[in-house]
């Protein structure tokens, strides 16, 4: 399934590397990872400090700390394990499928899809140490093809994947209508989509208007910056410094000019880890003071609100901090 860069041709597997069997040229496996490549220059938006998803999952540990606090482990947690709702989405679909992963970073979901109904799973992405990390916490049965590789021009056949997944991938690149544009090309007829990105409501919790004081001496531009902020999509290039929330029906609109048809639209995530942090500063409270279920209930209510965002209940519907949308191309 996998073409050369070079030529197109599709290449052959070998001991330690692909091979191309038209122009000979050879991508190297290191570590498990196919090497298409290498250095670049695009700009990946990501913190230079890595955060092990998995090892916060199984080890509690969030870079080097140890959380012993539980509402703390499940605060940190929840905001890891949000991305498992892809395979939420995905898993009545899939039958004997091929799933490809654009930007899947360290795949934290990767071992919460079904053994028996993928045929191979293909994940992208040009941030190595990333890649490492989703194989080494690997333990599924079926195959995990893992390349080094942009977004841009992948190195897939026309209409050669049952599902792409694309997790908090869009809110990074220069041009997001492009990016799906060539999630279509790949997509087979009638495959899915299953895309997560930032939903414009994090920009209406109260930390952001507390930022915005500074501007109230000046009004207009105080209207300028919140415009902003809720239009991102008409400032990308410098909405993408700030990490960019969208408006869903601008979401729904990109989608549908990119050829997909939307089959579920909904949002994630209570921001737990916003600056003023009152729920979590209230169960932590609860915890000092000898309660020792107070993490548990914590989680527990923050999956509980992921199930009220879920309700189409209008306003609260959007909510989350995260929206996922599961499209079907035309």
């Amino acid at each position: 399934m996998i073409r050369c860069k070079q030529c197109g041709t599709t290449l052959k597997r070998e001991a330690s590397n692909y091979k191309c069997i038209n122009c000979s040229k050879v991508y190297p496996i290191q570590n498990g990872i196919v090497i298409m490549e290498g250095k670049t220059d695009i700009d990946l938006r990501i913190s230079s400090k890595l955060l092990d998803l998995h090892k916060l999952k199984r080890e509690r540990k969030f870079f080097d700390k140890y959380l012993t606090s539980d509402v703390e482990f499940y605060a940190q947690l929840n905001s890891a394990d949000f991305t498992d709702f892809h395979t939420e989405l995905v898993s009545p679909y899939l039958n004997d499928s091929i799933v490809v992963d654009m930007g899947c970073g360290q795949i934290p979901y990767i071992n919460t899809l079904p053994d028996f109904k993928i045929k191979a799973f293909y994940g992208l992405d040009l941030h190595y140490k990333s890649l490492v990390i989703a194989k080494n916490n690997y333990n599924k049965k079926f195959p995990l093809i893992l390349i080094q590789h942009s977004v841009q021009n992948t190195p897939f056949p026309d209409n050669s994947a049952d599902i792409v997944i694309s997790s908090e991938v869009l809110e990074h690149l220069d041009h997001p209508i492009e990016y799906l544009l060539e999630i279509n090309r790949i997509c087979k007829e009638g495959g899915y989509l299953s895309l997560s990105t930032p939903c414009v409501s994090v920009y209406y919790f109260p930390h952001n208007f507390i930022r915005l004081l500074k501007y109230l001496k000046s009004p207009k531009e105080w209207y300028k910056q919140l415009y902003k902020k809720i239009n991102a999509h008409n400032y990308w290039n410098e909405a993408l410094s700030w990490h960019p929330g969208i408006r869903p029906k601008i979401l729904r609109d990109w989608i549908k000019r990119a050829g997909f048809s939307v089959i579920c639209h909904t949002s994630r995530l209570w921001y737990t880890g916003n600056p003023i942090k009152l729920i979590w500063r209230f169960f932590t409270f609860l915890e000092k003071l000898g309660f020792s279920l107070s993490g548990k209930i914590f989680y527990n209510l923050l999956k509980v609100m992921d199930k009220i965002f879920s309700l189409n209940i209008p306003l609260i519907k959007w909510c989350g901090v995260r929206q996922f949308i599961l499209c079907r191309k035309i």
